[in-house]
């Protein structure tokens, strides 16, 4: 530990005697959304009573992943909606089996809106 902070206050007296700032390793909150931003969302199961499924996804550059925890007896349909370059938007949807756990890949990035279906069927 002290070989590191010895290099890494060289490294700054370095930087410091050429007149350049060293750039400092540490989370700032700007107010921007990162590129690898999770969100999470649940809703309440119409049985058993008082559980939930939960879902949750990360802004993917290419793909998006949608991780599901469905403690619900009854399957629920997850929709995304895409919006395009050009305005259009488009719905992606899958289902989440009772009772299991899992994630499902979807072919498209950063979905404007993520819904938990009270059915269990897509539109």
């Amino acid at each position: 530990m002290k070989s590191r902070n010895l290099v890494l206050a060289a490294a700054g007296l370095g930087l410091a005697l050429t007149g350049l700032t060293p750039v400092m390793a540490s989370a700032q909150t700007t107010g921007e959304v990162s590129a690898q931003a999770v969100h999470r969302k649940s809703a309440a199961c119409a049985s058993p009573s008082g559980q939930k499924i939960n879902i949750s996804w990360g802004d993917g550059n290419v793909t998006t992943t949608v991780y599901y925890n469905n403690h619900c007896n009854q399957a629920r349909a997850i929709e995304l909606e895409f919006v395009r370059e050009n305005g259009e938007r488009f719905n992606k949807c899958f289902v989440a089996p009772a009772k299991k756990k899992s994630s499902k890949e979807i072919d498209n990035s950063n979905p404007n809106k993520v819904s938990i279906l009270s059915r269990s069927t897509c539109p």
